[in-house]
This record gives structure tokens, sequence and C-alpha cells, in this order.
């Protein structure tokens, strides 16, 4: 009934969508500039990820952290993954291919991050084979771009659908600027990496555009040793320039008045050094390419001070092609097998927003239709092995209201129902209870079940082996989770939160390895977490700024009762900002991650990595610079890995730097006559 009834609104959705998009003639909105706010200033800036409104921060359903462009330029965050490990109960791993992230002692190896939902400007990038969330140099938006993330930690599905289990993540891009402006960036960093950006951004009487593009490329670490490797048939397990690195990045917006048009386009091209999949060691065909892109149209109508509509139409295109060399049959000569992906998906949503006297309603429809869902595998010159294609359909209702009896208590309560034609329909219920004793404190519990459809790779994806076997008896995962959260602010530069919580994970979608050493993807019993974190940020008027936590998590498999793989119990995390000088700053952070099991049950060692900026403010002659050092201690360290790669754990690069300079240039333009 849900699928037939959401189907017919369809031709009523997008007609909608369309009649808004021409209505362009409403105030324009503004991001709020969080640069130099102090906590009290902070605390009145209105949130949007945790309930899809804006609302106080006191009010969000969720653990809620900001990180504004202002700290990210003073930590000398290169990637969008660098910022995530700064966040409380976040950590991540690498295997020179790709960077995964954790949260709360999950990190699924092989699942490409799609238990965390990743949102730039509210948009969904998780595409639509692998639901990857990219988040290390293949996030295919400047990190000089962003404004402002906002990471809400927990579950998400009651009103973000699928991959919202363990966190969202929103990133928001800056806004074109008041003034005609035009900023150029170059920097170099270790390895003979270099990059260069521009962007410009300017007003007329009518518009206001933002245009940038960027280019960077990395040789990557010259030398590197793999211990599994070592034997003279693999070069003594050592590659030579077999770590390089390039992204091409482009993105613009168009606003007039409540309507925006934004796009964007990013390529990552990555050598594999470590021979995944047990491909040849030490060959330069081993890479791995992904290619992103979107346009987004979006509309926002006031029918009143009450009432608001948003309307949002998008196309999103993914690209991936993976070469992977293998020895050639009767263990001669090299046949190098290709993997070929394409998804290209058309989809509309609707959010209308209603308050009633304190209360507050929010609703609304995804329809999404994905009309290009290819996979194809197969050897240079050979016919595919594999070649699938096929449709997919997706359509969702979802509801919240926010009911506040009284000044001291406020209820959440919503849901959400996503319908696939693959396996049928998912309900995704949240509740939150908040009483506030006073205006400085809050005591928030909160329930989410939330869950992860299987995707087109857990389900269709074959080898060579058995071109006939498939998953199609995957089920959605799904995980049920209660936060207790206290917050409470000591004074307007003071600030703490302490939260406990626990997660049980249901029919967890696994990789398993096979006798034959093949990889696939299947149901298991599932997880329990268990944990709490403590979080406390101080921020001055001076410029002294300072955030800590501390994360305690311990997860284990139901059936076993033995650790989760990728899973430390503890996380530890400063990260200090303190002005040098009335235009420089430096940024420093401490990053303790505590030993943790990989995949195959070894122990990996702890690391604590110590990084540190120096930054200027721009100068009046608009230049900006800065300059940073990573693992300044040059320690030791390595992440887990998972069971396509060799080693237990990939070794991480140790002491390297960076320097950018960045000019900006403001033009003076006359006002217009009247």
């Amino acid at each position: 009934m849900f699928s037939v009834a959401v189907r017919h609104a369809r031709t009523v959705l997008w007609a909608l969508g369309l009649a808004c998009s021409s209505s362009i003639f409403a105030q324009e909105s503004s991001v709020p500039d969080l640069t130099g706010m102090s906590i009290e200033d902070l605390s009145q800036v209105r949130l949007s990820t945790a309930s899809r409104h804006l609302e106080d921060p006191r009010k969000a359903p969720a653990v809620v952290t900001v990180i504004t462009a202002e700290e990210i330029s003073r930590q000398g965050w290169r990637t969008l993954a660098d910022l995530l490990r700064s966040v409380t109960g976040f950590y991540t791993a690498y295997d020179r291919s790709y960077t995964y992230v954790g949260v709360r002692g999950f990190l699924q190896s092989g699942d490409y991050n799609a238990r965390v939902l990743l949102l730039i400007d509210g948009h969904r990038t998780n595409d639509n084979i692998y639901d990857g969330a990219l988040i290390g140099t293949e996030f295919p938006l400047d990190v000089n771009l962003i404004e402002r993330v906002e990471v809400a930690r927990g579950p998400g599905s009651s009103l973000f659908g699928t991959n919202a289990e363990l966190a969202v993540v929103n990133v928001f891009t800056r806004q074109p600027g008041i003034q005609t402006s035009a900023e150029t960036t170059s920097g170099a960093d270790s390895f003979a990496g270099r990059t260069g950006e521009v962007r410009t951004s300017f007003r007329t009487a009518r518009f206001a555009t933002l245009i940038s593009a960027s280019a960077y490329r990395s040789n990557g670490a010259y030398h590197l040793f793999f211990p599994e490797f070592d034997s003279p048939d693999t070069n003594n397990g050592i590659a030579t320039n077999l770590d390089g690195d390039r992204y091409d990045h482009a993105f613009g917006m168009i606003r007039r008045g409540q309507f925006r048009l934004e796009g964007l386009l990013g390529r990552r091209d990555k050598i594999v050094p470590n021979a995944p999949y047990a491909t040849i060691f030490a060959d330069p065909g081993n890479r791995t390419m992904d290619s992103v892109g979107f346009v987004d149209g979006s509309y926002s109508h006031d029918f009143s001070s009450r009432s608001q509509l948003d309307v949002r139409a998008y196309y999103d295109g993914y690209r991936f092609r993976g070469s992977y060399p293998y020895v050639g049959a009767n263990g001669t000569g090299r046949a190098v097998q290709i993997n070929d992906a394409a998804a290209d998906v058309v989809g509309l949503e609707v959010v209308l927003g209603e308050k009633l006297a304190q209360h507050r309603i929010v609703g609304g429809f995804v329809v999404e239709h994905s009309f290009r869902i290819n996979q194809r595998n197969y050897y240079v010159g050979q016919s595919p092995f594999q070649n699938d294609n096929r449709t997919l359909d997706h359509d969702a209702i979802f509801g919240e209201a926010e009911l506040n009896p009284s000044r001291r208590f406020s209820f959440n309560v919503g849901g959400r129902v996503d319908w696939y034609n693959l396996f049928g329909t998912n309900l995704s219920p949240r509740l939150a209870a908040m009483y506030f004793p006073s205006a400085s404190t809050s005591l928030k519990y909160i329930f989410s079940h939330a869950f992860r459809a299987p995707d087109p790779y857990d389900e269709f994806y074959v080898d060579q082996v058995d071109v006939s076997a498939t998953n199609r008896s995957i089920k959605p995962e799904n995980i049920n989770s209660h936060t207790l959260l206290l917050e409470h602010a000591f004074n307007s530069r003071l600030q703490m939160a302490a939260t406990g919580f626990a997660n049980n994970l249901n029919d967890v979608i696994k990789e398993e390895v096979d006798a034959q050493g093949n990889t696939h993807f299947a149901n298991e019993i599932g997880d329990t977490g268990r944990g709490a974190e403590l979080e406390v940020i101080a921020k001055y008027p001076t410029g002294w700024m300072a955030r800590s936590s501390y994360t305690f998590a311990k997860t284990r498999q139901k059936q076993w009762g033995t650790s989760v793989m990728n899973s430390p119990e503890h996380l530890a995390k400063f990260n200090g900002v303190a002005p040098l000088t009335s235009n420089g700053y430096i940024g420093a952070e401490f990053l303790f991650t505590g030993p943790q099991p990989n995949f195959d049950s070894q122990r990996i060692g702890s690391s604590l990595l110590v990084n540190a900026t120096v930054s200027t403010r721009p100068f009046a002659h608009g230049l900006q610079f800065s300059a940073s050092c990573y693992n300044l201690l040059d320690r030791h360290w390595a992440t887990p890995t998972g069971p396509e790669v060799e080693a237990p754990a990939t070794t991480q690069d140790g002491r390297t730097w960076r320097f950018r300079l960045t000019y900006r240039h403001n033009f003076e333009r006359k006002s217009a006559a009247r």
C-alpha cells in the first residue's frame, strides 16, 4: 500500500518541485558566520542536521559537534578524514587506497563507510552502488570551501534513511560573498605534493555566484616496505614510486533569493602499492579511480513565519574503475582485471515544516529512481564474466514532531518508512525526551532505530570462480541505540557534554572469506557496543580555544563474545589554538588511539599523533599563509586492514609537512543605478 501511494504521489511531487523552483523571489537566506563567536554566541546558532530544520542546539535530538572554517584553517586539516578524526568518538584507518571512519567502536572493513551518511549542503553523497562515503583525498570537495561541518553522532535513519546508522555528517559549503572577489591558493607538501586552487565569488543585481576549481598531484611515499612480500620474487617487499595520488575538483553555486543551484564534480586516481586481492606486488597497474558528481536545485518558501516548504531536485552520477593485475594462466604472463561500476540517480525531496504554538512538526517525501546501476568485471582482451545492469527504485515518507509542553520539558517523536523494490519496506523510529533544569543545563534520553540497506555491490557482485553466485538472501541490517546525554555550560567560555550509549546491531552485513580465499558479503548475527564519552570545549574572545574528549567503547560480537574488528576501547583527543600575535595562530592536536584487533583478531598497537600548524589571518594586501607538520614526533603507527590486504595492518606515514599560500582580492563595485 505504501509503495502504491508513493508512486501515485510521484507526478504530484515533481510538478510541485517544478512550480516551486520557478518562484524565486523570496528574500535570500544567509548562512551564519561562526568565526570568532563565543560559546554563548554559538549556542544561539541554529542547527539543521539533527531534525532537518533550524533548531536550538539544546533541543537537538542527537549528540552534535560543530566544526567551523576557523578551526579547519587553524588546525591545517587536509581532508575531511583529518577533521573527523578530531571529533569525539571518531577514528580512521587508511589502507593506501581509501580512508575509512569508525564511530564508537564500529569500523567494518570492506564497507566503504556505508554506516555513516555523508551530506554536502544536505545533499546525500553516498553512492548507489557501494554506499560509500568518501572522506580522504577521494572526498570530492575542497576542504578550503567548507564553512562548517555538523556531526550528529548516533543513528539518524528516522529522517535520512539508509546509511545513517552510526552518524550523519553534514558539510556546509561557503556562500557567495557580499563583495566580488577572486582567490587563489598554492601549496606544497611531502612526497612532491603540489596543489593549486582558484575560486571567484561575484554578485549582480539578481544573482550571487561562487565558482571554484582545484587540482592536486602527489608522488606519494617514494619507498614503502611490506614485510609480507619480503622475497626476491617480489622485489624484497619494496614498492618504489607506487603510492601516487591525484585529484581534480570543480564546484559552483548560483543563488537568487531562496533558490539555489549547486553542482560538484570530483575525480581521484590512486596507485595502490600493497597488492590487494592477491594481485601482483609492485605493479603500477594496481589503481582505483573514483568520479563523483551531482547537480542539486533547491528552493525554500516561507508561507508564513510559522510554515516553510523546502524542495530539492537532484541528479547524482558515480563512476568507479579498478585495475587489478594478476599472474596469467599457468603462472606466466600478466592478466589485468578491470572492475567498472556506474550509477546515475534522479530524485526529488519535499520537506514541509509547521510551527503550531510552541510545537513544531516536520514531514516530507523522497522519490528516487536509479536509472543506471551497472557492475562489470572482465579481463583486458576478454569478454566480461560479470555484466550486471539494472534499475532501482526507492521511495520514503518521514515525519517528526517536537513537543514543548513547558519550558523545562521537550519531546521529539519521529519516524521514517523507506520502500525499496529489492526487499520491501523498513521502519525507522526515533524518540527523545529532554529536561532543562536551568538555562545552562540539559539532560536528554534518545532512542533510535536505524538501518543499512544492502547495496548492489553486496547483493550482485560476483567473481570469476562462480558467476552464478549472488547474495540475494542478504537482509537489511539494523541498529537499536540508547543514548543518555548531559550538557552543561559553566559560563560563556566553557562547556561540557557527558554521554553514555548502548548500541545493538543486528544482521550485520560483513565481508567474509570462503575456503578458496574469495571474499563475499553475508548477514551475521550482530554486535553490541557500550560506552561513554566526555567532551570539554573552551573558547575565549582573545582567540584561545580548546576542545578535548575521551571515549570508552566496548564492542563485542554476539555469537562469540570476542572484540569486534577495528575497535579501540580508548580514544583521547585534544585540539587547541593559541594566538601568537595579532595576526598569527598556532594550532596543535594530540590524538591517542588505543590498541585494537584486526579482522583476523591480531592485536594492532596503540598510536599517539601530534600535529601542529602555524597560520595567519589575511593581511591587508590579501595574503594568508599556513605551515603544518603532521606526526610531529615521527612515531611509527599503523591502522588495521581488511581481508583483501595481505598485511594485518597498514603502516602510516611518518613525519610530513605542508605549506599553503592564499591570495584574496576584493573588487570594489559601484552601486547599481536605480
